[in-house]
């Protein structure tokens, strides 16, 4: 029987351009929520986090209590945005459709909604090459919702690639090799990787040398 083999994506950073909506969406909530403005690295460097880190980081201090009036306007401006600005890293579909016909089952592994997930696969086209998308859920960490993937596929083999410590830890966690994405946004954290991929266009090669 032939090896179930599995490449496990994180998604903003590593193949979605978030910077492209999420820099707007941020700039019109917090002005709206709180009538203040964020840098652009600051919006950047929590990218990847979950929900909640992300609200405590664009403000600090801020009651959670208006966590969920937060989120529904960073709902609708995001969805918005995504429909007008979105954009791959260079070479993404590509290895994606060389992974794809190489027999390699590609999954989504993200700290966003399994709403959001979804609606970035679409806006970047990639969907039919996805065997299955999973978002964070509340109260979950990377290595969770990692967990989750793997319980559910139960591959034989498998490899994580992202752009971000945390999605590291989720591999170590996890017992996965990781293939680090130093095109990302912050490519200093994945020094550690077992393999650093300077563009889209290594991962292939990179997958292979970890998992065949």
């Amino acid at each position: 029987m032939k090896e179930k083999k599995l490449v496990v994506f994180d998604m903003d950073g590593t193949l979605n351009r978030i910077d492209l909506f999420i820099l707007p969406t941020y700039k019109e909530v917090l002005r709206k929520f709180a009538n203040t403005e964020v840098e652009d690295d600051t919006v950047l460097r929590l990218m990847g986090c979950v929900d909640e880190d992300i609200y405590q980081g664009l403000l600090p201090g801020a009651p959670m209590e208006r966590f969920g009036e937060f989120m529904a306007l960073t709902a609708e401006a995001e969805y918005r945005n995504i429909d007008l600005y979105h954009g791959t890293f260079d070479g993404v579909p590509e290895m994606i459709r060389q992974l794809s016909d190489e027999g390699y089952l590609l999954v989504v592994c993200t700290n966003g909604t399994n709403g959001y997930v979804r609606k970035i696969v679409e806006a970047l086209g990639l969907a039919p090459y996805f065997t299955y998308l999973q978002g964070a859920e509340l109260g979950c960490t990377k290595s969770d919702t990692l967990k989750m993937v793997l319980d559910k596929i139960r591959p034989d083999k498998a490899v994580m690639v992202g752009d971000r410590h945390h999605d590291m830890q989720a591999a170590r966690d996890n017992g996965l090799p990781f293939v680090g994405c130093q095109y990302g946004y912050l490519p200093r954290e994945v020094d550690d990787a077992d393999i650093r991929a300077a563009s889209a266009a290594e991962i292939p090669a990179a997958v292979k040398a970890l998992i065949g």
